[in-house]
C-alpha cells in the first residue's frame, strides 16, 4: 500500500490545542481501482433498473404473469338497413339488376365483446326481410322460362349470429381513446328460422284460402318434396349460414360510434324462395290439395298475384312459338286450357342449381361502449 497512498497531516484549529489528523490521499493505481468500482456499481444499479421495469410489464412482484394492460370492455349497438336476395328468382349472375330490384329491411341488435386492441367477439340478432318476383325478367332476352314460372315470394328471417371481429387499426389500450375511424371485416356462423310466403292466385277457387291472400309455401310441397318418386324430402325451416364482410365505425364522443357495415350471408338452403328442383306433376300436387297445386304450378295465371300486371299476351306467344301457333289466338284456347311447364317446356324449375341461397344486409349502426367495471392498472 505505500506504493499508491501518501499520508498528509492536517491540522485543525478551533482555539483548542491542536489535533493532527491524518488522511489518505489515493494515488494513481488508487483513482484507477475506483474508476473501475464506480462503472461497476452504476452498471449494477442500471441493470436492476431496466430488469425491474422490463419484467414489471410481465410480472408479478410474485412472478407470476401480469395481466395485459389493454382494458377489455364491451358494447351495444343497434342498427337498421337494407336486405338483399339472391338466388333462383334474383341470379347472382345478375348482380346490379338482382340487388336494385329486390331490396327489402333488416333490423339488428348485437352485444361485442373486445378482447384485444385487434381482436373481438359478437353475438348478434337480426330480423331480415328478402323477397322476389319472377315478373321482373318480363321482357330479358334469354330468361323467358323465368318469366313463365311466375313465382313470387316473402321471406322472414330471424337470425342469429356468432362472429369473430379482426380491427385493421387496432384499438387504443382505453375504450375512450379509441381512433377516431377504425375499420374491420368479420366472418363466423350463424343459425337462422325462415318462412316463404307467397300470394294466392288471383282466381283461385278453394276452401284453402282466399285469392291474393299470404299463405306458408313449405307445408304445400310444392315442389313434390316428400311425395313418392319424389327425390327431395319437406326443406327445414331451421338452417345455417356464413356471415362475413366489412365494416367501419367512426367515433363520436368517448362512448358512442356510428358506424356502416356490410355483410354477405352464404347459406345452405336452396328454398329461401321455395324454389330449389324440378316441377312437380299437378296430378301429384293435387293429392297433397288444390292450394299445393295452384301454387306448384303458376304459369298460367293471367294476372300476377303480387304485381297485378296481365301476363296472357306473354304467356300466349311463349307457347304458341314453342308448341303451337293456335295458343297465341284467344278465340281457339282459352288460357285455363293450357298446358303445365315440365322439364321438356319451361326447363328446369331451379335456375341456378350452382349457388345456394344468398342474402346480402347493409347496416347503419349506433354502437354504445360500456364502461368496464374494473378500471386498467397504473402504468409504471
Amino acid at each position: 500500500m505505500k506504493k499508491y497512498l501518501n499520508f498528509h497531516i492536517l491540522t485543525i484549529n478551533d482555539g483548542l490545542p491542536s489535533k493532527k489528523i491524518t488522511t489518505p490521499t489515493i494515488g494513481k493505481g488508487g483513482r484507477f481501482l475506483g474508476l473501475m468500482l464506480s462503472i461497476l456499481l452504476a452498471s449494477c444499479y442500471v441493470n436492476h433498473g431496466f430488469s425491474q421495469s422490463f419484467f414489471s410489464k410481465l410480472l408479478n412482484g410474485d412472478g407470476s404473469k401480469r395481466k395485459s394492460l389493454y382494458e377489455k370492455h364491451s358494447d351495444i349497438s343497434f342498427g337498421i338497413g337494407t336486405a338483399n336476395y339472391y338466388g333462383d328468382i334474383a341470379p347472382i349472375t345478375r348482380p346490379i339488376q338482382s340487388t336494385i330490384q329486390n331490396i327489402r329491411w333488416n333490423a339488428s341488435f348485437a352485444f361485442t365483446r373486445h378482447f384485444s386492441p385487434h381482436f373481438s367477439g359478437r353475438a348478434s340478432l337480426s330480423w331480415v326481410r328478402i323477397a322476389g318476383d319472377d315478373n321482373k325478367f318480363e321482357g330479358v332476352i334469354g330468361l323467358e322460362p323465368l318469366y313463365m314460372r311466375n313465382a313470387h315470394f316473402r321471406n322472414d328471417i330471424q337470425e342469429l349470429a356468432i362472429t369473430g371481429i379482426y380491427n385493421i387499426i387496432p384499438e387504443a389500450r382505453s375504450y375512450r381513446n379509441r381512433p377516431q375511424w377504425i375499420p374491420y371485416v368479420f366472418a363466423g356462423i350463424a343459425v337462422f328460422h325462415h318462412n316463404p310466403v307467397a300470394k294466392v292466385p288471383t282466381d283461385y277457387i278453394g276452401s284453402e284460402a282466399a285469392p291474393s291472400e299470404w299463405v306458408s309455401l313449405q307445408p304445400l310441397n310444392t315442389e313434390g318434396q316428400g311425395l313418392t318418386g319424389y327425390p327431395d324430402q319437406p326443406y327445414n325451416l331451421f338452417n345455417v349460414n356464413i356471415p362475413f364482410g366489412m365494416g367501419l365505425n367512426y367515433k363520436i364522443n368517448k362512448k358512442i360510434d356510428v358506424g356502416f357495415e356490410v355483410g354477405l350471408r352464404y347459406t345452405f338452403s336452396d328454398y329461401l324462395d321455395d324454389v330449389g328442383g324440378s316441377y312437380a306433376d299437378k296430378n301429384d300436387l293435387l293429392s297433397i290439395s288444390n292450394l299445393s297445386a295452384a301454387m306448384g304450378h303458376r304459369e298460367n295465371e293471367k294476372f300476377a298475384a303480387y304485381s297485378g300486371k296481365d301476363r296472357e299476351p306473354f304467356v300466349r306467344n311463349y307457347y304458341a312459338t314453342r308448341l303451337n301457333p293456335a295458343y297465341a289466338d284467344p278465340n281457339l284456347i282459352p288460357i285455363s286450357s293450357f298446358p303445365e311447364l315440365d322439364a321438356t317446356t319451361g326447363g328446369n324449375r331451379n335456375s341456378s342449381s350452382t349457388f345456394k341461397d344468398m342474402y346480402l344486409l347493409t347496416t347503419f349502426k349506433v354502437i354504445y361502449h360500456i364502461t368496464p367495471s374494473i378500471k386498467c392498472p397504473v402504468i409504471r
